[in-house]
This record gives structure tokens, C-alpha cells and sequence, in this order.
């Protein structure tokens, strides 16, 4: 077995959550190569943004990135799944550091194979997933889709197999919170084609085999690009939520003409049912006026 370096990216911030980084919302974003390797964009900004990745952007090593995925990451989420937590995990931050440095064959292998941790093999197979064209997923996946090795893909979550994880990657666009590149159709046939011979069903489970989704329930069938917690991110509300709020006070212009409208409508009428009642108005009025007989009054009119 592959003898692990003993070597640790310094991790001088005091600014952690038992152990494990926390999204900084206001940090400098860590410079970048440009591209978005398939990463949603939310996702990929709270990683660039994040206080640990900045301490890792820089980072050539690979064997040093394996150790640091064998010693921090616990679980396959794209977010950070503690309540008191915000941002991206720790394994998608070291996962896009992988993407942007850019594996060879024999660094790619390294991964799939490891035997150490699964969550280093995870993140091998995550990599594929958002990086690799879908004609060489075949290849590369195939031989894992049996793989009867257990993890939890979420923390105290459900064990499931490697290879329930790696059809599910194939099968399903959505990842949790996020959502996958879209794999060509041709490539995609072939995929479940090869599944369905090894005799696993083509339907995906979703949330990394364990089932389930954790999409909207707005029917829309989109899954969330960022947790509600995030929804409120770097101070500033989702532009979909201004442009709603900026409608509904056109709307609430509207009705509050609409009923100062309508009051003066009506007061118009109970007007011109008053003017009605009297004849006709004040002047009418006096002209119809006349006093009863012998009225003891008259003398004041």
C-alpha cells in the first residue's frame, strides 16, 4: 500500500468549525485559472471565496492534496452539512484544486484505487464525473461499477456501495445540491446500456445511491445551486428575490390606487344620492321650501 506522506498544507487560521474550514463571505477570491470545470457557478464561487481553499490554491503537490483529503474529508456533499457551518465542503474545495491542476492517467488511477480512505476515491470518481468527456467515462467506470466497497456518502448517512455511487454519478445530473455536466446522449446510452447488462436497474437513486433528492419543491424539478442558509450570500438577496420584491411593490402601488380609486367612487355616489334625495341640490332645495301654515318659526325665516 501506497505510503502516505506525512506532510500537511499549514493550516494557520484560527478560523475553523471543529476542525474544518468555514466559508469566509467577505475573503478575497483565490486567483484561478478561469475555468469552471463543470462546477456550478454559486458552488464554484463559495469554493474560490472559501478561507480554506485560499490556503491550497497555490498547492503543486499532489500526494500532499491526498493526504490532506485522507486526514479532513468525511463525506461526499457538496456543501457543508453542520447547521453551524456555511459553504462549500472541504472535499469539493480539494476536488477543484484537483481540477485545476489537471491529472494525468497514472494520478487519476491513484485515486480510484486507493485503499486507504474511500473518500479519496470519491473524489477520484467525482473528478472523472466533472472533468473526463462522456466517451471515456465508459472506460474509466466501468470496471467500478461492481465495486462492493461501503462509505456513507453523507455524514451518518446511509452505507452504500462504490458502485451504487459510481451508476448513480452516471445516471442521475443532479448531485445533492448541485447538478453535474450534461453527458452527450450517445455516451449516455452506451453508459446505461452497460449498467443494465451487469443487471443493475438504469433508474437513478439520487443523493449518491443512498436515494432521495434534495431538490426544490416548486416543481420546477431543478435542484438547488445553493443551500437556504446561503440564499442570503455576501449580504445581498438573490436577484430573483429583488426583482419579486420590486414587482410586488409595483403591485401594492397599484391596488392602493386602485382603492383610493374606488373610495372616491363611491363617495361620488353617495353624493349624487344625497344631491337625489334633496332635489336636486342646495339651490333646489330653497326654491321648494315653504313653511307650514301659521308656523310659529316663520318669523325667523
Amino acid at each position: 500500500l501506497f505510503e502516505r506522506s506525512r506532510r500537511r498544507v499549514a493550516l494557520s487560521s484560527d478560523v475553523d468549525n471543529h476542525g474544518r474550514p468555514i466559508w469566509t463571505p467577505f475573503a478575497t477570491p483565490s486567483a484561478t485559472s478561469g475555468k469552471t470545470h463543470g462546477v456550478e457557478t454559486v458552488l464554484r464561487a463559495n469554493i474560490v471565496n472559501s478561507e480554506y481553499y485560499r490556503k491550497i490554491a497555490n498547492e503543486q503537490d499532489f500526494m500532499l492534496l491526498v493526504d490532506e483529503i485522507y486526514d479532513l474529508v468525511d463525506h461526499a456533499e457538496p456543501w457543508m452539512s453542520s447547521r453551524n457551518a456555511r459553504g462549500a465542503s472541504t472535499g469539493f474545495c480539494l476536488l477543484f484544486r484537483l481540477c485545476e491542476m489537471g491529472l494525468d492517467e497514472k494520478q487519476i488511477a491513484h485515486l480510484l484505487r486507493h485503499r486507504d480512505s474511500p473518500y479519496i476515491r470519491v473524489i477520484g470518481f467525482l473528478y472523472c464525473r466533472y472533468v473526463m468527456d462522456g466517451k471515456e467515462l465508459l472506460h474509466v467506470l466501468e470496471p467500478y461499477f461492481s465495486d462492493v466497497e461501503k462509505f456513507a456518502p453523507s455524514p451518518g448517512g446511509k452505507e452504500v456501495t462504490m458502485g451504487a455511487f459510481v451508476r448513480d454519478l452516471v445516471l442521475d445530473q443532479h448531485y445533492f445540491e448541485t447538478i453535474f455536466p450534461r453527458i452527450p446522449e450517445v455516451a449516455r446510452r452506451k453508459l446505461v446500456d452497460r449498467i443494465v447488462e451487469l443487471g443493475f436497474s438504469d433508474k437513478a437513486l439520487g443523493c449518491g445511491g443512498q436515494g432521495g433528492s434534495r431538490r426544490h419543491n416548486d416543481g420546477s424539478g431543478r435542484p438547488q445551486s445553493v443551500k437556504a442558509s446561503l440564499s442570503m450570500k455576501v449580504g445581498r438577496r438573490e436577484t430573483h428575490d429583488r426583482d419579486r420584491d420590486r414587482g410586488r411593490g409595483r403591485d401594492d402601488d397599484r391596488h392602493r390606487g386602485r382603492d383610493y380609486d374606488r373610495r372616491d367612487r363611491s363617495r361620488d355616489r353617495d353624493h349624487s344620492r344625497d344631491r337625489g334625495r334633496d332635489g336636486g341640490g342646495r339651490s333646489a332645495g330653497v326654491d321648494k321650501y315653504k313653511p307650514y301654515k301659521n308656523d310659529k318659526y316663520d318669523k325667523y325665516d
